[in-house]
């Protein structure tokens, strides 16, 4: 099976979405699942038949027991003039009415293993059931070909033609027939372009913190989410998850909130571990903003397949005890039916190939029943601004293109879609906590309008916002005249940062301050946001699915004003960023629009206008803030106290080429006692060059950090590219303060050192005997755009990478 490819906010997702997509061959016997194949793969020519030992898994999705009961219910349960109104059910009440019939459930089990295939069920679940099996098995059941292709992606195998199933036991469609689609995190490699100038030169424009963020997006202070617990879907390896998460939490002072996690899919081991500074963010983010909530928990798919997510989103909603809120940031290219006109021909493929969604279907099934049960799965819009994310266009056969689709999950009308903002702030001081200084949609933000998904009652009857309409369904079927309107996103907003340098930190592979951002960030967020909002709730089943709640409060004039900063409808965003063909009055629009949808919430005003109250409702008794002890690399006496590695501080910023910057490269740091009152740093580079830095850096920053009497404190070199070696500018101080200039020393050169002589008195007076415990050593490059007066700075380099140097014991001798 395949896994995820590369890093970043987007997962393409196989999808489709009628209700019954069978056809009959056979009256009460076969049925031809004619969407389960990729659109125009007869444009290829496969390379040979498929391995017929090769395991794959599958996922088989089973038509509800009443497809048109369960719209109807869900209907009522957000309609305010309906006795089923706020009746949200459990997922036990939800099996009861809705659910697949034991029988039917039975049968599907019983067809699948008459054909030699290992079957998992998901507890609590009759709508879907993972299976695996040889390719030869899987041909033999489904009366399919399986081939290997070829294009500029890589290899891959898919089905030649739809597979066909018995027709009584409803199946809607299978996921894994083919390793082209399914989960992948995409790159981001579009930056987009620097905002405008910063309108003060005091302005932060870098990234934000969790506290930076509460007073911000003004979240209640007696309310961090208390009783509330949040769930966060990924796949693959979290081997440093809970330990970066405790180093965020000791870092910002924030409890140390319990983490679980829950594997879904027929792997028999967990290896794909590309997604995880992905999961460092998603758990970081959300627990930042809600951090008193009582559990965090990770419903996981074993591999970056369809399969294995599909039974973590089933295993999520079937979870008696499972959180109210979710995010997925992840995202792929909604279904397009009518592309196979566009293709070619066998040996000429002169056309496209969409990649992508023949299972939408078994997503909207899952999220259809969280929004039953009164759940709210929130979902990034993408970071490719008006196309979907990695492989969703094949053209000519070879070369991969963005879509012009918008990305699944968030298009989803059962999900709320979250775009992205740039967001420069005031910095807090010792009497004013940060406050907004500038928000503006990110121009590589996802947003737009679905062509084929209708929009949920709670946007299509807002006149204010001005959809197109949909001529047919996401699987080409004709909508009767004159179709409804379609689905836009995003519905609402939050910090995304460019990519740039703005975002927000995390802590991820053991190191802290690391910029975390994209759409990926804003997902993640809301999710901690409305968990506070939830956590004041009176109703013991909570607000529900967000978006009816969201979209009522803001098509209320009044109510708009106060609960959300309207970041399309002002000035600030001069960035206008229409993703897609769609209505100019929509881009850059008071109110809704199709960059940053209602805008960045206000979380105590919004709390109020649902709940009545910021109280929360039950509440607990946060963890205490984790102790960690660290890990400790180097020597005290005699040697560098902090080593590193070198070769590790690449030039990846903006237009680097990649290349290793040897003035940010880190060789070791080491302390010294030089007499009684003095306390020497040394910091070796590998190759510490006369300013100016290496290319697209204009100014870096050298610095050596430790901790003494539970104060931060450290010494600081500063460049600003020009001049002699003179130009060299020490300081020291409390990491938190002022520093003061003090004396020092450069050498250049290979294995040049960078060397502070500093004073006792400036770094807390420590005593002969005292201990400066965790220390590190850290590098930055930053840089100006210019005729903007934005800057940009981010880490390069840091030592010791996972841990921290050996502890120095003033006036020890060597």
């Amino acid at each position: 099976m395949r896994s995820g490819l590369v890093r970043a906010t987007a997962l393409l997702l196989a999808v489709l979405t009628s209700v019954v997509p069978v056809t009959h061959t056979q009256a009460d016997t076969n049925a031809v699942l004619v969407n389960n194949v990729l659109h125009s793969i007869s444009v290829l020519t496969p390379l040979h038949s498929t391995d017929p030992n090769r395991m794959i898994g599958l996922g088989i999705g089973l038509q509800g027991g009443n497809p048109s009961g369960e719209l109807a219910y869900i209907a009522g349960e957000y309609d305010p003039t309906s006795s089923l109104y706020g009746q949200f059910l459990d997922p036990d009440q939800y099996e009861q009415k809705f659910g697949v019939t034991q029988s039917r459930f039975n049968a599907t089990v019983a067809w699948l293993q008459s054909g030699g295939l290992s079957v998992q069920t998901v507890a609590g679940v009759s709508e879907y059931i993972l299976a695996s099996g040889t390719v030869s098995q899987v041909q033999s059941l489904l009366h399919i070909s399986i081939a290997d292709y070829h294009i500029d992606a890589g290899d891959f195998y898919a089905n030649t033609s739809p597979p066909t199933v018995p027709a009584s036991l409803g199946v809607v469609g299978i996921a894994g027939l083919n390793n082209l689609e399914g989960p992948r995190l995409s790159r981001r490699t579009s930056p987009g372009t620097p905002g405008p100038a910063a309108p003060s030169a005091s302005m932060d424009t870098s990234l934000t913190s969790p506290s930076d963020l509460w007073s911000i997006y003004n979240q209640p202070s007696g309310d961090k989410g208390e009783g509330q617990s949040m769930a966060i879907f990924g796949w693959g390896t979290t081997n440093n998850t809970l330990s970066d998460l405790r180093q965020f939490e000791v870092e910002n002072k924030l409890p140390g909130i319990p983490l679980t996690i829950t594997y879904f899919g027929t792997e028999s081991q967990i290896t794909d571990s590309i997604g995880e500074v992905e999961w460092d963010l998603d758990t970081q983010a959300s627990t930042g903003m809600a951090p008193n909530a009582v559990a965090e928990r990770l419903y996981f798919g074993k591999a970056g397949t369809d399969p294995d997510l599909l039974g973590a989103y089933h295993g999520w909603v079937a979870d008696k005890h499972g959180p109210q809120q979710g995010s997925s940031s992840f995202g792929g290219c909604e279904e397009a039916p009518g592309t196979d006109a566009l293709s070619g021909s066998p040996g000429n493929p002169g056309g496209v190939i969409i990649a992508g969604n023949p299972k939408q279907d078994l997503y909207e099934a899952a999220l259809r029943r969280a929004v039953a049960e009164g759940r709210t799965m929130f979902a990034s819009t993408g970071d490719t601004g008006a196309g979907c994310p990695a492989v969703s266009i094949v053209l000519n056969g070879v070369t991969l293109i963005p879509t012009p689709m918008l990305n699944y999950p968030s298009v989803s009308s059962y999900a709320t879609a979250v775009g992205g903002t740039v967001l420069y702030f005031n910095d807090a001081t010792a009497s004013t906590p940060a406050s907004r200084a500038f928000e503006y949609s990110w121009n590589y933000t996802g947003g737009g309008d679905s062509k084929f998904i209708a929009a949920g009652a709670y946007q299509n009857t807002n006149p204010a916002i001005l959809l197109t309409r949909c001529a047919t369904d996401p699987h080409g079927t004709p909508y009767p005249a004159p179709g409804p309107l379609c689905r836009g996103i995003p519905d609402v907003a939050a910090q995304s940062g460019d990519i740039i340098s703005n975002g927000y930190k995390i802590t991820s592979g053991g190191k802290n301050d690391q910029p975390g951002g994209g759409t990926s960030l804003s997902s993640p967020l809301w999710l901690g946001m409305w968990t506070r909002t939830q956590a004041a709730a009176r109703s013991r089943k909570g607000n529900g699915f967000a978006d009816p709640a969201i979209y009522r409060l803001a098509t209320n004039p009044s109510k708009y004003l106060t609960d959300f900063f309207d970041v399309g409808g002002t000035s600030t965003e001069t960035v206008p960023n229409c993703n897609g063909p769609v209505p100019a009055t929509n881009c850059s629009h008071s109110n809704w629009d199709y960059n940053s949808g209602w805008g960045t919430p206000d979380v105590t005003h919004l709390t109020l206008d649902l709940d009545g109250t910021t109280t929360p409702s039950h509440m607990t008794t946060p963890n205490p803030v984790p102790t960690i002890t660290p890990v400790i690399s180097g020597t005290t006496c005699p040697g560098p106290q902090m080593p590193d590695a070198t070769g590790d501080a690449p030039n990846d910023y903006p237009a680097g080429d990649g290349s290793n910057m040897d003035n940010l490269d880190i060789v070791s740091a080491a302390f010294a006692s030089p007499d009684a009152s003095t306390l020497r740093v040394t910091l070796t580079l590998k190759n510490l060059a006369a300013p100016p830095p290496p290319a697209n850096i204009p100014s870096a920053l050298w610095r050596v950090t430790w901790t003494y009497n539970d104060t931060q404190y450290m010494a600081e070199a500063s460049s600003n590219g020009a001049g002699p070696a003179g130009v060299f500018v020490f300081s020291a101080g409390p990491a938190n303060g002022s520093l003061t200039r003090v004396s020092g020393t450069a050498t250049v050169g290979p294995n040049g050192t960078l060397v502070w002589n500093i004073p006792l008195s400036a770094v807390g007076s420590p005593p002969a005997g005292a201990s400066l415990s965790l220390p590190f050593a850290e590098v930055h490059g930053s840089f100006t755009v210019l005729g903007t007066g934005l800057f940009y700075t981010a880490a390069a380099d840091r030592a010791p990478d996972l841990g921290f140097g050996a502890p120095w014991v003033i006036g020890r001798t060597c």
